[in-house]
């Protein structure tokens, strides 16, 4: 994440504060900052335990202490960034404002890290003294492309070595747009270039002109199909009497990092044509990395790439070198992957104007993110069935696990990985290449994983595990939902067997019969026989083989429990009896429970509750779903995400109306939305969509019961709490839907 302002903060406010008299020195020894010279650069890290809710850096010189605003760090030359590890990286020109230095060899910086609560409260207040050597001369002409301002710096002998504020009025810097070629050029004094964000600045015999990108004067250019910002400028110095006019244009890639492949790669043109001026003559290019250049062998060992194709440079670096940075993301539900890389990139070259050019691009890159496939791998060994899902980035850890093996559910969370007794193990495999795997096992003898016998002398475990995975640091959610099967061979039943499986959609039941066909049984869905027409009012699909018969029952249908609601899913589930049909006697038994994936739900309980999952985004714009309510205004939604709410209320709570229409009860409510209205004495203009969505139950009415709110508790046997949702919906951007149960 980059942060283009010294003021940085984690939280939403951030207060601009004095400096107070409480300070604690810090050496450059602590582990909590590190510093190091670059080539042109102070380099400084904070590492991301020790940073407050917000953070400032403030500067001392001999003129006094300055707090400089988001524009002046740009102007200045100081680059602050957060890197994917969220480690803070601070970055500053040996040319910046506040940098002292008397021989031109020796750089100083004093800064001060600020560290604030939340509220602005100053935590610590920590001085630190930057010193730095340069070690390779300047060269005649030296560029940075920093990742909030461009510089330009020029070598002027001719110019006298002492320069002073008084200098200011004798000089002057024209602007050209080469994308505007019919207009005059635009003549601004130093003062007047400073109010459009370009700092011009003496240093010896050093002519600087620094700049934020999308600066008033800039202009963007395609050079060999890579954008590039320009800025045209001339900077004329008044020399007795007449003026020396010097070239200070400066121009940097926009060009963001691709994924190619497994690589990250960056783009950007061979010959930078806006700085070259007559022959090009090739010096070489350099990368590095986190600011510092690296040796062909270190490059070659990392693997790190550099080539040149249709007259533009690709820098490549495959996913694992040093130096690359995997982080993971969740987009719509899917895991995803982007790679990052500090990148350090110098050219060099020569042309009939300059001696010597060396521009550096210092550029956090990052791919898109990507969407990554997430394999599952299972193995059976001593009765003990493992199964490893990834591959996944480190900053993955597994939070939940959730087995569904056809009989009740298995849960594994965290709080588990001390238990020596516990039903499911857990465990994190790592690689060579930095990613990591997790893996369950859990013996297929628990009573709570139940087979399906498929006759031939085997079974089967269909399996669906619900992984629910957290993403450092900023406490991402991943939930990844997997099925898998295993067989093994087994003897045939004496006597009829049940057993259940679970499907994207439906419960299903499978009576294992054998052959003995002459056996007379029944079957029951909790005390209602299963008869065609249970059938039928249900929609079973009902299939008979030769040694056993299956029963599909969708997840709408009479006889259906249902429990554990949440914003994500619903476990319903049903009993099942295999009984003798003279003795009446119980031959086996079923408690089949299965977790369904919730988009949207509406769900009316026979004790009297209403519960439901809406989806709010449906509106143009969409609306939050954390700010809507039901009629009455204090009755908000039990659990939000980024789109979706629940509500779970009694029917004689939240403003539910009832109503009869002939032998039925129907009580309604409405989930809404309140607007915001712009301005106050216009309530016609509003900034947020209206979202009315009505929301219905209909109970059989029990004749001899009066219209107080009093609901009849039904057996699950005649009446489902639940059945297909009806729904009329007008246009979308009106935001308002209707949805009926009617029981």
């Amino acid at each position: 994440m980059k942060i283009s302002s010294f003021h940085i903060q984690c939280g939403v406010v951030l207060l601009l504060l004095s400096p107070l008299s409480v300070s604690s020195p810090v050496t450059t020894g602590n582990r909590a900052f590190q510093t190091k010279c670059l080539e042109r650069h102070f380099w400084l890290s904070v590492k991301s335990s020790f940073l407050g809710s917000m953070i400032r850096f403030d500067f001392e010189d001999r003129s006094g202490y300055h707090i400089l605003s988001e524009q002046e760090a740009a102007l200045c030359g100081y680059t602050s960034l957060i890197n994917d590890v969220g480690d803070l990286v601070f970055r500053a020109s040996f040319l910046a404002c506040h940098v002292h230095t008397q021989t031109g060899s020796d750089y100083h910086l004093h800064v001060w890290f600020v560290n604030l609560q939340a509220d602005g409260k100053v935590l610590g207040l920590f001085p630190l003294q930057l010193t730095c050597s340069l070690q390779e001369q300047w060269s005649s002409r030296e560029i940075v492309c920093e990742e909030n301002y461009m510089e330009v710096s020029l070598y002027l002998p001719v110019l006298p070595v002492k320069y002073d504020s008084d200098r200011k009025a004798e000089m002057a810097v024209m602007f050209h747009r080469a994308d505007r070629p019919s207009e005059r050029a635009t003549v601004l004094s130093l003062t007047e270039a400073a109010a459009l964000s370009y700092h011009v600045s003496m240093s010896g015999s050093r002519l600087t002109l620094r700049c934020p990108y999308s600066s008033p004067l800039s202009y963007i250019r395609e050079v060999k199909g890579v954008d590039v910002e320009i800025v045209s400028a001339t900077t004329l110095y008044r020399l007795q009497s007449n003026f020396l006019a010097v070239d200070t244009t400066v121009a940097c890639v926009l060009s963001e990092a691709t994924a190619d492949g497994s690589d990250l790669l960056w783009t950007l043109p061979f010959i930078l044509s806006p700085l070259v001026h007559g022959q090009f003559r090739d010096r070489g290019v350099r990368v590095g990395v986190n600011g510092q250049a690296l040796s062909e062998s270190d490059a070659k060992e990392r693997r790190y790439k550099i080539g040149i194709k249709e007259g533009r440079v690709e820098v490549r670096v495959p996913t694992g070198a040093s130096g690359g940075h995997i982080k993971s993301g969740v987009v719509r539900g899917q895991y995803r992957q982007h790679m990052s890389v500090d990148l350090f990139l110098m050219s060099q070259w020569e042309d009939d104007r300059w001696p010597l050019t060396q521009l550096r691009s210092l550029r956090l890159l990052k791919t898109p993110l990507i969407p990554q496939t997430l394999f599952l791998t299972s193995k059976t060994s001593e009765g003990l069935f493992s199964v490893t899902l990834g591959p996944f980035a480190p900053d993955v850890s597994i939070q939940k696990v959730t087995i569904d093996g056809g009989g009740d559910i298995l849960t594994w969370t965290q709080s588990h990985q001390t238990r020596s007794d516990a039903d499911v193990a857990v465990s994190r495999l790592s690689y060579v290449n930095g990613s990591v795997s997790f893996q369950l096992s859990f013996l297929l003898s628990h009573p709570k994983v139940i087979p399906e016998f498929i006759g031939a002398g085997y079974k089967t475990y269909s399996i669906t595990f619900i992984f629910i995975l957290n993403i450092s640091p900023n406490k991402e959610v991943l939930y990844h939902q997997v099925s898998t099967e295993h067989s093994v061979e087994y003897t045939a039943p004496d006597s009829p067997r049940l057993e259940g499986k679970c499907t994207a959609s439906s419960l299903l039941v499978l009576l294992h019969h054998g052959a003995q066909a002459e056996l007379q049984w029944e079957l029951y869905l909790g005390t209602r026989k299963l008869d065609w027409e249970l059938v039928e009012m249900g929609g079973f699909v009902v299939e008979a083989q030769d040694d056993y018969l299956t029963v599909e029952i969708p997840l709408y249908s009479p006889g259906m429990n249902y429990e554990e609601l949440t914003l994500w899913s619903v476990v319903a589930g049903v009993n099942v009896f295999v009984v003798d049909a003279e003795s009446l006697e119980v031959r086996d038994s079923l408690l089949l429970k299965c977790t369904f994936a919730v988009t949207e739900l509406l769900v009316c309980l026979p004790e009297g509750r209403m519960m439901a999952v809406v989806d709010t985004t449906h509106t143009i714009p969409p609306t939050h779903p954390n700010r809507t309510t039901l009629l009455d205004p204090s009755c908000a939604p039990m659990e939000t995400d980024s789109a979706r709410a629940l509500f779970n209320f009694s029917l004689d709570s939240c403003g539910t109306i009832v109503t009869t229409e002939g032998n039925f009860l129907v009580y309604e409510n409405q989930i809404r939305y309140n607007q915001d209205f712009l301005p106050l004495d216009d309530p016609v203009i509003h900034r947020d969509s209206p979202y009315r969505l009505t929301i219905q139950c209909r109970y059989p009415a029990n004749k001899s019961s009066t219209l107080s709110l009093q609901y009849p508790v039904y057996s699950h046997l005649d009446l489902s709490p639940m059945m297909p949702v009806n729904r009329t919906r007008r246009e979308a951007n009106t935001g308002q839907r209707k949805w009926r149960v009617h029981l």
